[in-house]
């Protein structure tokens, strides 16, 4: 109890620590589930220019609306009048219908819809043009099915000459294609480094007078960590996401993971000396985590310069660890060796330990 009081004591007069340990886990950790709670990107505005004015046309126009994805904000009279408003993301997409639109469908000559996007936000863009291939696809459905239903006058006949060949998709891994559980399976890991990185950051300001109070600042930091990133994957796991493997192996490796980003902030300060200039070059280490993780761009696709960035972050190897045994399941071994890789990063808290003591005797 003299040693909580006694850390509690610690903390009241260092505010910033305080707040790192307390207040912003829990903050971000809302702010950002809060941002990507809705999981899919739904009601996305976009244009209309509807060249032909026919049924057909209409049904377009429905079809559109009925999709969960998108919905026609607005009609314009030509693609010339939609253009600004697609430039200031008024609406997303523009889909126009040509002139003839119906006559081409009844003659058979190929009928084209057309669709714009802004392709710069990627998540939108690949969301508009999955949803807009559905559309075609059923519409192409639609009609096949009313041709052939005219001359068979069976249904099931006419829907198995319009779909001949029906395809069987199966996710195996997040199955609704959930992007929340994609974005914060990275994002908290991500903010949890950061956060335990600037935590020793804080600790480090008063210079340590021995080993053993370097050691118990490190130890300590981690392990409050270690506390919130349990939070963190019981979150995930209350959220519904996959944990098919073993949750202890998880929280080891959440224990290295934080270890190994603690042990660099040692090294990088025991070596600099410098407190502002630490916080510059552990901002420039941590801060593009989530590009170089392996998640959202894999590391196989990655040049040697970007890889060779992606292996100097433990978080790279955390995440490994962690879709191998959220989603896949995998095995004690390859986990042991996703571990074995991360231990690496435990020589950064040795070296920084030996640069301090050489410096106090020198």
């Amino acid at each position: 109890m003299k040693k909580i009081r006694q850390f509690w004591k610690f903390l009241t007069r260092r505010f910033v620590l305080f707040l790192v340990y307390f207040v912003l886990p829990i903050v971000l950790g809302w702010f950002m589930y809060a941002i990507f709670s809705a999981s899919l990107p739904r009601d996305l505005p976009i244009g209309l220019v509807d060249l032909d004015r026919t049924t057909a046309s209409a049904d377009v126009h429905f079809t559109i609306n009925a999709s969960p994805t998108m919905y026609v904000k607005q009609e314009y009279g030509s693609i010339l009048e939609a253009k600004s408003d697609l430039a200031t993301a008024k609406i997303y997409a523009l889909v126009v219908i040509p002139h003839d639109f119906q006559k081409d469908i009844m003659l058979g000559s190929g009928a084209k819809l057309a669709l714009y996007y802004n392709a710069q936000f990627v998540l939108v863009g690949k969301s508009l043009n999955s949803a807009f291939a559905q559309i075609v696809g059923t519409l192409n459905a639609k009609q096949s099915v009313a041709q052939n239903l005219i001359k068979d006058q069976d249904l099931q006949l006419a829907l198995s000459k319009a779909m001949p060949i029906f395809s069987q998709i199966i996710p195996l891994y997040n199955a609704s294609s959930n992007y929340a559980q994609f974005l914060l399976t990275l994002l908290l890991p991500c903010m949890l480094q950061i956060l335990s990185a600037v935590a020793m950051i804080q600790l480090l300001r008063g210079t340590p007078h021995s080993f053993k109070s370097l050691f118990v600042r490190y130890i300590g930091n981690t392990m409050i960590f270690v506390w919130w990133g349990i939070c963190m994957l019981l979150l995930l796991k209350n959220l519904g996401y996959e944990v098919r493997g073993s949750f202890g192996l998880l929280v080891i490796g959440l224990g290295v993971l934080l270890l190994g980003i603690n042990g660099v902030v040692v090294f990088l300060q025991s070596l600099l000396g410098d407190i502002k200039k630490t916080i510059g070059v552990v901002a420039v280490y941590t801060a593009p985590s989530l590009a170089f993780a392996g998640v959202t761009y894999p590391q196989n696709s990655m040049n040697l310069f970007a890889l060779l960035w992606s292996k100097c972050l433990p978080i790279s190897s955390f995440m490994e660890l962690y879709i191998q045994q959220a989603n896949y399941g995998g095995s004690l071994g390859g986990a042991l060796q996703i571990l074995g890789e991360m231990s690496y990063f435990l020589i950064f808290f040795v070296l920084g330990s030996l640069i301090y003591y050489k410096k106090r005797a020198a």
